[in-house]
């Protein structure tokens, strides 16, 4: 009886441990192709579609094409217009609100997070919640900065739900579908050229493997600083990364906190020049 508790108490922790990684794991080594756009046809269909992709697992993204600097950054608001008008994949037609981004254009640093949830879909702007409180307390205690101070966005711009008929409905969210990252990340990389930031912080597992192209979860990668492998500005000038665990977790697990503190803490020193 002892050993069978022994056994129960430690696959219990392990999935606990599972759930801190902030939603679900993707697969390693699966790749996905670009998502195609939807088709005209009725907004019936593309809700079926996202109803499908609610059980497709997420997966470890492609590399994007390294060079960027080709063109010219196209201005926030045209961008802000572009994403409210997107209809790339099932999300556009089974949102309340696209969820563009908030915060200065002239930030020096971009949070980066998953993509949007019940909150942020009925309000239009990311991490309004409960973890979007604890995520400003953070900028303030540690960095002295505001969410007016910084910019905050996401991977996808759209909220995906388990059930898209159903965006009234609470607990109905799931992780981005490997053809969402891929509609919704040029919208992304433009967000950053415009701004140009000194480092992104990425908010979780998703955003973290999107990001930085690795399998890694959160947990194996936080603590370190990388080169954004994407050159939106030229060679030689890399963004900075810092990947950290979602506000979620830590209300999920105050003990993630001191870890965030000390992700935090090197974002300072960055942002201070040391």
């Amino acid at each position: 009886m002892r050993r069978e508790l022994a056994e129960t108490a430690r696959d219990l922790a392990a999935y606990l441990k599972s759930l801190d990684e902030n939603m679900a794991e993707p697969p390693a080594g699966v790749k996905y192709a670009p998502a195609a756009a939807v088709p005209g046809p009725a907004a019936s269909a593309a809700r079926a579609m996202a109803v499908e992709a609610a059980a497709a697992p997420a997966a470890v993204p492609a590399p994007r094409a390294k060079n960027m600097t080709a063109l010219p950054p196209v201005d926030m608001d045209t961008l802000a217009g572009q994403v409210k008008a997107c209809r790339k994949c099932g999300l556009g037609h089974a949102r309340l609100n696209a969820v563009f981004g908030v915060g200065s254009c002239k930030a020096r640093v971009v949070f980066v997070g998953e993509g949007p949830g019940f909150q942020e879909d009925h309000q239009g702007e990311p991490f309004v919640g409960r973890s979007g409180q604890l995520l400003d307390k953070i900028m303030e205690t540690v960095l002295g900065l505001r969410r007016s101070d910084v910019y905050i966005a996401n991977i996808v711009k759209c909220h995906p739900m388990k059930n898209p008929e159903s965006p009234e409905s609470h607990g109905n969210d799931r992780p981005p579908t490997p053809e969402e990252i891929s509609a919704c990340r040029p919208y992304l990389d433009e967000q950053l050229r415009a701004i140009k930031p000194l480092c992104i912080v990425t908010l979780g597992s998703v955003a973290t493997k999107v990001l930085l192209g690795t399998d890694k979860g959160i947990s194996s990668v936080r603590g370190r600083v990388y080169d954004y492998p994407v050159e939106l500005f030229g060679p030689g000038h890399p963004i900075k990364v810092i990947p950290t665990y979602h506000p979620a977790a830590l209300l999920r697990n105050p003990n993630l906190k001191r870890d965030t503190w000390e992700d935090m803490k090197m974002l300072k020193a960055i942002l201070d020049g040391k």
